[in-house]
């Protein structure tokens, strides 16, 4: 079996992976928790409070639902940039190939760290913190076919 993969990650695939990592972790539930306590604050002391104050407890409630979105897209954008054009990546019996227009790389199944699938993609890390996405897009209508495929290479436990 053979898979074949032109990669085309944008910058809203990445915003996408890290928003919901984010938000089904801990800090997902911290933020949660902090903006609703700031919306409570605004509502009990909006009428009391100096203009010092209420900028604080607007800056408060934007945080976590506007401004740290924002944030993590610019990242994201950065992010997807910095990728090299015209990266293939292939998948068959020997691992995980990976060709640029610069340099290939051959990481054999036994590397693979993990396969992870989300919502809207597939991520194979090549150890714990690298990985290449694989979206929806790329997949087309061969997502869980690839996946049970990836899975069963690595010895990877679903």
């Amino acid at each position: 079996m053979k898979y074949q993969f032109r990669n085309e990650v944008t910058a809203m695939d990445f915003w996408r992976l890290v928003m919901r990592r984010t938000y089904r972790s801990t800090a997902g539930v911290c933020n949660l928790v902090f903006t609703a306590a700031m919306f409570v604050l605004v509502f009990r002391f909006w009428n009391t409070a100096s203009d010092f104050y209420k900028g604080l407890m607007l800056f408060g409630c934007l945080l976590f639902p506007v401004i740290q979105p924002l944030v993590i897209y610019g990242k994201s954008r950065k992010q997807a940039a910095a990728l090299p054009k015209g990266m293939e990546l292939t998948f068959d019996e020997g691992g995980l190939h990976v060709k640029t227009r610069e340099a290939a790389s051959d990481i054999p199944w036994s590397s693979i760290g993990n396969v992870v699938k989300e919502a809207h993609m597939i991520v194979v890390f090549s150890d714990n913190v690298h990985g290449y996405l694989l979206t929806d897009r790329m997949l087309g209508g061969q997502k869980e076919e690839f996946y049970e495929y990836v899975c069963s290479r690595a010895n990877i436990k679903k």
